[in-house]
């Protein structure tokens, strides 16, 4: 009546479905808590060993970012074969995100002339072919799988390589930050997050507050203040816009799903834009400090602590003291 392999499989598959339920990250930053306060202390004089600069700190950061995303990616071992859905847009996104990724970072390395500088040409072919095998490989065992991550990296390579214009150091890095916090979402077992339709009070916390920052720093970085917009307007444009976030908030409790996530914080980032397109003026720190603390609950929630010191240490750079009334101002 039942095949053998297939009753071991699913066995497996709810076994690790439920050791999912825990909010592993949480612990795992509880317990990576001393490896951040040695960035928070020690991180700016370490990098400053290697050229890092408050001048050129944002371009350091979102390239160092993105190429500890790529290879979180790969090396997590992500399995396709076991993706809920069979029609599922999961495989299609994490290509879309690895090739974005890979235009910026081949794009920065080609404006820094970093390999050109350090390797032969044979050296430089022998990297990219390592990388490459790690691309594909990655996605076993399906062999689409390994078609899509494969063409995913190097489309991306080529592009950025091909591409004269240098990319912004902050837009495709916060893009590809809240297009995964989407993804963790989609399929949180897929990421080793947690259960999709179960996750805890701390995931839908840590989700709520990474998406949150991203939108932040996408709002004051890209929105400028004119002060133009009549009072009485203002504040009925702004508690609209606060019942819509609570009627989302409840809803995403509710069902947890990717939709309302997104509706969410799109709403959140236009009251956001709404009240800085208002105001005279805004702290210099908003930016700096939204995209710091995005980059720290990114690396949390993704078991990935390289991401988080990063932002610790780029929050050390710009302005380490957070004041959270700047941040509930803009709600």
């Amino acid at each position: 009546m039942f095949n053998d392999m297939s009753v071991v499989t699913t066995a497996i598959s709810s076994f690790n479905n439920a050791a999912l339920f825990s909010p592993y990250f949480f612990v795992v930053a509880l317990f990576s808590i001393p490896l951040f306060i040695m960035a928070f202390l020690y991180g700016q004089e370490f990098v400053s060993r290697f050229g890092w600069a408050r001048a050129d700190i944002e371009s350091k950061i979102g390239f160092f970012g993105l190429l500890s995303l790529v290879f979180w990616m790969l090396l997590i071992g992500g399995n396709y074969a076991v993706i809920r859905d069979s029609v599922s847009l999961l495989p299609t996104m994490i290509a879309i995100v690895l090739f974005i990724s890979m235009i910026f970072i081949t794009n920065r390395l080609k404006k820094w002339n970093y390999f050109e500088k350090k390797y032969s040409k044979k050296s430089r072919w022998v990297i990219f072919i390592i990388f490459l095998m790690l691309a594909a490989f990655s996605a076993m065992p399906t062999w689409w799988g390994i078609l899509l991550q494969l063409s995913a990296v190097l489309c991306g390579v080529i592009v950025g390589d091909r591409l004269n214009k240098n990319l912004s150091d902050f837009f495709v890095p916060v893009v590809v930050f809240g297009l995964m916090t989407a993804l963790l979402l989609m399929q949180p077992e897929f990421f080793r997050f947690g259960q999709l339709g179960n996750l805890t009070f701390v995931h839908i916390l840590a989700l709520l507050f990474t998406g949150f920052f991203c939108v932040t720093a996408f709002a004051a970085k890209y929105t400028n203040t004119r002060s133009k917009i009549y009072n009485s307007a203002y504040v009925k444009l702004k508690w609209l816009f606060r019942i819509l976030s609570v009627l989302g908030l409840i809803l995403f409790v509710l069902t947890e799903s990717v939709p309302i996530f997104l509706g969410l914080m799109a709403v959140c980032m236009l009251s956001e834009m709404l009240t800085i397109y208002h105001s005279k003026s805004i702290s210099d720190h908003i930016f700096k400090q939204s995209w710091a603390l995005a980059l720290i609950s990114f690396g949390i929630i993704t078991i990935c602590p390289l991401i988080t010191m990063l932002g610790i240490i780029y929050l050390g750079f710009v302005s380490p003291k957070v004041n959270l009334k700047d941040f509930i101002k803009l709600l």
